[in-house]
């Protein structure tokens, strides 16, 4: 497998049609990254004309295993919108992404999860110790949480980065960032999904961060 910094790779997004994963593809493609997306139905994948795209569900260790062949890395982007019921879709399709990525030998694994999940709840001002959980839903921080321990359960097979941004934002990203473990946050921290897809794709070949969780903002 080629993950090395700098080496073009062929990435699987998964979570593609949500709004940090239809960045990813976007800046991937712009990287010279040959890229595949899973999709549920193929009318949505209609934006990734450049991509190669496989229908299936996360869930499904069928359509999971399908299409993981031919693939180096995987960027999972998988999540709900504030105010959905997060359900287990998240932690569930974990699961089995690394079930399947640990059967075909894929190593490379960054996914997304949130600010207010493990060591990164330490970094939280006071306020938003207190205030997160409310604003995004106790429920959905449980749910990232077990979607964080599916892949840290991986073992050493995967060579898996984490990466908990702030509150997300539209917008065309370019901020100034602090990326790392131990990143303080409060509640007005922000991130822009473009911005947020960056990091994402600079973690592809780069294995500073391999086996860690890092939160990621933009500096004001």
């Amino acid at each position: 497998m080629s993950w090395k910094e700098g080496q073009i790779v062929k990435i699987l997004v998964i979570g593609a049609t949500g709004g940090t994963g239809a960045q990813v593809v976007k800046q991937a493609l712009a990287r010279g990254h040959s890229v595949k997306v899973q999709v549920r139905d193929r009318v949505q994948a209609a934006q990734f004309d450049q991509a190669e795209v496989m229908v299936g569900d996360v869930r499904d260790a069928a359509a999971v295993d399908s299409a993981l062949s031919g693939v180096d890395a995987v960027v999972c982007c998988l999540g709900v919108r504030l105010g959905q019921d997060p359900g287990t879709v998240r932690s569930a399709g974990t699961a089995n992404l690394v079930a399947q990525m640990r059967r075909h030998g894929v190593r490379r694994l960054i996914a997304v999860s949130t600010v207010g999940v493990g060591s990164s709840v330490a970094d939280q001002s006071r306020i938003a110790r207190m205030m997160w959980p409310r604003m995004v839903g106790r429920p959905r921080l449980i749910e990232a949480d077990r979607a964080e321990a599916a892949i840290r359960d991986g073992g050493d097979e995967l060579a898996w980065t984490l990466v908990r941004p702030p509150r997300l934002v539209d917008g065309a990203g370019g901020a100034r960032l602090q990326v790392g473990p131990s990143v303080r946050t409060g509640m007005r921290s922000q991130l822009a999904r473009a911005d947020l897809a960056s990091v994402l794709l600079d973690q592809v070949t780069d294995e500073r961060y391999v086996g860690a969780a890092v939160t990621a903002v933009a500096t004001r």
